[in-house]
């Protein structure tokens, strides 16, 4: 967060100047987006598969347009409900089986994976207030310079508990932070303000749909992970559940001219 902050400045800092009333609408968004977004993402992973993590996460744009309802006024329909309803049975589902076998660890994963979707949800609510006055560049300059100086005393506890961390990280440990710098902090939330500015939350959210394919794709071929039945009926209902609440649309979301 604080390189992609940095990388940001020189392309933000001629209107980097905010009203004060606006500051926080922005931490919230920030909070909501990097600090409790990432760490009960992480959390998850630590305890449940990334096919979970995959799935489960395809559930915010649900989650997305119900609590838009309530924050952005949005239009609420039957359809709507009746696929909000399909799609948490679903993720009930995936959180369930692990509960109902005793296995506490998938459980805390899952339920990590849940609160890290409804989180999301929140840095978009709060992103979209101050998108209608802000640049995205600038709205992303915030949510990550705000994020990274709320992890930094984590950050500088973990380094004085082992200063020399980088001399334990390979090549391979290097591009993915790399990666993690340039494509999944600066350009992604820039990419995702910019989106955000130009359409509705509900709309946006949209984008998730294409997690489970590629999250299901990479798992299975990268981490060797399994596909249980359980999983598989989960993901059917909350499949069904995000395209009946898309047809709560006159038009898909994602086809717009």
């Amino acid at each position: 967060m604080t390189f992609a902050s940095v990388l940001l400045l020189p392309f933000v800092v001629k209107h980097i100047k905010i009203d004060k009333a606006d500051i926080k609408t922005l931490i919230l968004a920030a909070v909501f987006g990097t600090n409790l977004n990432l760490a009960f993402f992480f959390l998850g992973l630590k305890y449940s598969l990334a096919i979970n993590a995959s799935i489960i996460l395809a559930t915010t744009p649900i989650f997305t347009l119900i609590l838009a309802q309530f924050f952005l006024k949005e239009k609420f329909t039957i359809k709507l409900l009746l696929g909000s309803a399909l799609a948490m049975l679903g993720v009930i589902f995936i959180v369930g089986v692990p509960i109902l076998h005793l296995n506490l660890k998938s459980t805390i994963g899952n339920l990590a994976l849940v609160a890290s979707a409804l989180a999301w949800v929140g840095h978009e609510i709060f992103s979209k207030k101050v998108l209608t006055k802000y640049p995205p560049a600038i709205v992303a300059f915030y949510t990550t310079s705000i994020g990274a100086l709320v992890f930094s005393p984590l950050f500088i506890f973990e380094f004085f508990k082992n200063p020399t961390w980088y001399n334990q990280v390979n090549l391979q440990g290097f591009l993915g932070l790399l990666y993690g710098i340039l494509f999944a902090s600066l350009i992604a939330y820039v990419a995702w303000q910019n989106g955000l500015s130009r359409t509705s939350a509900g709309e946006a959210s949209f984008v998730f749909y294409l997690m489970p394919l590629s999250g299901i794709l990479f798992s299975v071929l990268l981490l060797n992970e399994s596909f249980p039945t359980f999983l598989i009926f989960g993901a059917i209902l909350i499949f069904l559940g995000v395209v009946l609440a898309e047809f709560h649309r006159k038009f898909h979301p994602l086809h717009r001219s």
